[in-house]
């Protein structure tokens, strides 16, 4: 029974589930064409497979086949299969077809090294139950190297590189599997040719190695100053429409403020002293309720603080303000609103899932430092769990590029960026470089989004 068993599991049992895998990946990454169904995808290449695999030894009596026929047999029948029934680029294909293969090659090999030494030392049922038993490990590998393409994805990558560079991601695997096809014993190449051959295979995996991983960075860093531009971009457009929106009010204001001097000229007019009065003392106080948000200077940094105050007022988010800038100051307002954008949008983003959350904006100026420090509560110590901020989002190559673009910034303006945890806050730190006027008035302004206090100005 135990032969019968052996019989079936090196002829055709691994094969096949290596071959189920595959097919299964494939139909995952890639759409299937109209007329393919489970059985035309599924089931016939592995009749197919059986009967191209068990019909020569048949035909010679059962007389040992070479192993690389078996395996070639399963690589083709796959090749011709996801060439016919499944869509998408054939070079895509190719590398995923190429990569899962010489995984599997190199694993057969790594398991043979071990056991089939053993096949003349151990008793016949020993080895029988060793050999079955080590199945586990390419099943267990390929199933695990398949969730790995299946969660990496080339589409995304591909739509960055041109055919060649396609074309030498497939040589590395390809020369892999060309060396361990011509080492294979069954195989019976010259010795002396092997090592020749194969050296001049794998020694220009180097330089493609190298040359891959610059065209990665380079295309890493283009993509991040693109998402740079657009940022600064959607800043200068932010601060056009806030000054047009000021216009506008003022304009409103302006005819407004006619009305109202027209209406206390009338009552100056009729002597209605006491309707006057509580006229103006109706208004002044209308106008110190009008008198909120932040105000430092300049209309872009304005913008994009009270902007997100209003937002993180709409999620029930407390925040705390403590600003104090001097009227002018050398920085760029680009780079410096991308910072801000980005740290308040994370801090946002992070408050909405805790309980009581409140955001602590502090913002000044030590010894020629801009210093803008943001702290948001949190409910755990985030850089035990995340040290390295990733995101925690399900599409991680559209997300998670704050940090990436705030770092950006802050080397584009020389200066330093810190995050830290300190008593259930989540704390980020920027220090930038600027250079101040002298003789000029500082803004010190405390905001509360419930409770708005009056503007202090002080003179230095």
């Amino acid at each position: 029974m135990l032969e019968f068993i052996y019989f079936i599991y090196t002829h055709s049992g691994v094969a096949m589930i290596i071959n189920i895998f595959f097919l299964n990946m494939m139909a995952s990454l890639f759409a299937k064409r109209k007329y393919t169904n489970f059985f035309t995808y599924y089931i016939l290449p592995l009749v197919i497979y059986s009967a191209i695999y068990f019909y020569p030894e048949y035909a010679l009596h059962y007389n040992l086949i070479p192993y690389f026929y078996h395996f070639m047999v399963l690589m083709g029948i796959n090749l011709i299969w996801i060439l016919l029934f499944l869509k998408g680029s054939i070079p895509q294909k190719m590398i995923y077809y190429l990569y899962f293969f010489t995984v599997y090659k190199c694993i057969v090999f790594f398991l043979g090294a071990f056991i089939y030494d053993y096949q003349y030392i151990l008793d016949r049922n020993t080895y029988i139950l060793l050999d079955m038993g080590s199945s586990v490990i390419p099943i267990v590998s390929l199933w695990k190297f398949s969730k790995f393409f299946l969660a990496h994805p080339l589409n995304t990558v591909a739509k960055s590189l041109d055919r060649k560079q396609i074309l030498l991601m497939a040589y590395c695997p390809l020369s892999i599997f060309i060396t361990f096809q011509m080492a294979d014993p069954s195989v019976q190449f010259n010795p002396s040719y092997f090592i020749s051959i194969s050296a001049c295979l794998l020694i220009f995996n180097l330089p493609i190695f190298y040359y891959l991983f610059t065209k990665f960075g380079e295309n890493n860093e283009s993509r991040l100053q693109l998402e740079k531009a657009l940022a600064e971009t959607n800043a200068q457009v932010a601060r056009y429409r806030y000054t047009i929106l000021i216009e506008e009010q003022a304009r409103k204001e302006r005819h407004e403020l006619k009305n109202k001097y027209f209406y206390i000229q009338t009552l100056l007019k009729e002597k209605k002293l006491d309707k006057l009065n509580t006229f103006l003392v109706d208004h002044i106080g209308e106008l110190s309720q009008d008198d909120s948000g932040i105000y430092t200077h300049n209309v872009l940094i304005d913008h994009v603080l009270n902007t997100k105050l209003l937002q993180a007022k709409k999620y029930g988010i407390k925040t705390y303000t403590e600003i104090l800038l001097p009227e002018k100051f050398s920085i760029n307002e680009e780079d410096f609103c991308t910072i801000i954008l980005n740290l308040l949008d994370n801090a946002i983003e992070a408050s909405i899932k805790e309980k009581n959350p409140d955001i602590q904006i502090y913002l000044n100026i030590k010894n020629n430092y801009l210093v803008f420090c943001i702290k948001n509560k949190v409910g755990h110590d985030i850089l035990k769990t995340n040290p390295k901020l990733h995101t925690s989002k399900n599409n991680k190559s559209a997300h998670g590029l704050g940090i990436k673009i705030i770092k950006k910034a802050v080397r584009n303006s020389n200066g330093m960026f810190d995050v830290t945890t300190e008593s259930n806050y989540f704390v980020a730190t920027v220090m930038i470089p600027v250079e101040t006027y002298e003789e000029k008035a500082i803004n010190k302004v405390f905001y509360n989004s419930n409770k708005q206090t009056d503007e202090v100005t002080l003179t230095r």
